[in-house]
């Protein structure tokens, strides 16, 4: 009986072990992306001075995330939006934990936030906090 426990723990671990390279290749992958993402940005930043094109970028237009802006989001940007209605101000792990999803992932919805305007986001030390510039009041 003892060798059956002890094959099924070993078994176990086996898949555990699985499953957290499973997760640190997607974690690479992710942070692959971001970095794809602001290498677009970049050189459409670039392209846009070289065609002469001028006004606000992106990340400097103000959009308060209203009711109907927030059903307009995909569900996983709604829910880190609305996460920060919550704490007001985040870093991308205190996001991850109060969501349940990876520090990347996080990461990667809140920046993209950013850039399309709803969030503001300002460096602390080494800390990245993710905040609402105005946000909108929450009847209780």
């Amino acid at each position: 009986m003892a060798t059956k426990a002890k094959s099924a723990t070993l078994g176990a671990e086996k898949l555990l072990s699985q499953l957290v390279d499973g997760l640190n290749q997607i974690n690479k992958k992710l942070d692959s992306i971001i970095q794809l993402n602001k290498n677009i940005l970049r050189i459409q930043k670039e392209l846009l001075k070289k065609c002469g094109i001028q006004g606000p970028s992106v990340t400097e237009r103000k959009i308060s995330p209203d009711v109907l802006s927030l059903l307009s989001l995909p569900a996983a940007l709604r829910k880190t939006v609305m996460v920060l209605y919550k704490l007001e101000k985040a870093t991308a792990e205190g996001l991850a934990k109060e969501t349940g999803r990876l520090r990347a992932v996080e990461s990667a919805a809140a920046n993209q936030l950013v850039r399309l305007g709803y969030l503001k986001k300002k460096r602390e030390g080494r800390e990245v906090y993710f905040y609402i510039e105005s946000p909108m009041e929450i009847e209780k």
